[in-house]
């Protein structure tokens, strides 16, 4: 049996956590703290997410309950959520560090129920920068959290934990996301737990999923929409082309892949390009092990020392 994977992405509001989210995990329970924030299915996508929304981290433990066939659950947006869920038990601000606690308890059961029932979590949050307290403590950037402590923590019970970032990753501008994941950054707390994105990768977490799978671990990867298993074979395609050199850019893989399926959802095609170009990326990512392959000036003078 494949394992859950607990995932948290942040960035700024804007950045395309929610739309990731909808492309990478299309068949998920979207657990929804403010109406609205998945609207872009219907240009994107064609494919309406199943939402519910929720008025705690307490409401959705209840409602994941009552759902026992996801397999899948995104919540969005967790920043929300937890601030909801903050003023829900302390609406006065005068219990403290008592409220801290149950928090921080309620989103450990969450966890603990997603991993009980084999559901991948996907989370998404706001951005809190980096900075420097008054006392001149330093604060890392991460996810925004009610709470210096909860931001911190929430990276302990991640797979994943990524920040978002706008950059054209070497594709056509029409997407400009990339996760940056770079665990010596003193500035910004990341973790990749598979070790399959190096510094940056595509802004897919489907992509990077299936590669922790390809790469030998258990993971669970989201499915396809029904009716759209074909984007894998159409995503492999490109892949295999672009690694091969038969399709010299993510540009002409637009051209061949609209030629290849013509009479296609244009939405879908762009689908299967976009996944096509974040698998080669993901595959051709050298740097996690570029000082240690032979040949290098590094590695050579090295070996010479």
């Amino acid at each position: 049996m494949t394992t859950p994977a607990i995932t948290v992405g942040y960035g700024p509001s804007g950045a395309g956590k929610s739309v990731d989210a909808l492309l990478s995990a299309p068949c998920a329970l979207y657990l929804t703290a403010a109406p609205g924030g998945l609207s872009a299915w219907v240009r994107l996508t064609g494919v309406k997410p199943r939402e519910e929304q929720v008025a705690s981290i307490d409401h959705a433990i209840k409602v994941l309950r009552q759902n026992p066939d996801a397999r899948t659950v995104v919540l969005d947006d967790f920043s929300i959520l937890a601030e909801r869920s903050h003023l829900s038990l302390d609406s006065s601000g005068k219990k403290g560090w008592d409220v801290w606690k149950a928090l921080q308890k309620s989103v450990l059961r969450l966890r603990e129920n997603c991993i009980e029932r084999n559901i991948t979590l996907i989370m998404n949050a706001h951005e809190a920068p980096p900075k420097t307290n008054d006392d001149g403590t330093f604060t890392l950037g991460g996810p925004k959290m009610p709470s210096k402590a909860m931001s911190t923590a929430l990276p302990h019970i991640a797979n994943l934990v990524l920040r978002c970032e706008h950059d054209s990753f070497a594709q056509p501008p029409a997407w400009t996301g990339s996760y940056v994941c770079n665990p010596s950054d003193g500035r910004w707390l990341t973790k990749d737990r598979y070790c399959v994105i190096g510094k940056k990768a595509p802004m897919n977490l489907r992509e990077i999923l299936m590669r922790a799978a390809e790469s030998g671990h258990d993971v669970s990867v989201p499915t396809r929409a029904p009716g759209l298993e074909w984007l894998d074979a159409a995503a492999e395609g490109v892949a295999k082309g672009l690694a091969s050199g038969q399709i010299a850019n993510p540009t002409e893989a637009a051209s061949v892949l609209t030629h290849h399926c013509r009479g296609k959802d244009p939405r879908h095609i762009r689908w299967a390009w976009r996944d096509g170009c974040a698998r080669h990326a993901l595959r051709s990512a050298d740097d996690l092990f570029a000082m240690f392959q032979p040949n290098t000036p590094a590695a050579t003078g090295a070996a010479a020392g």
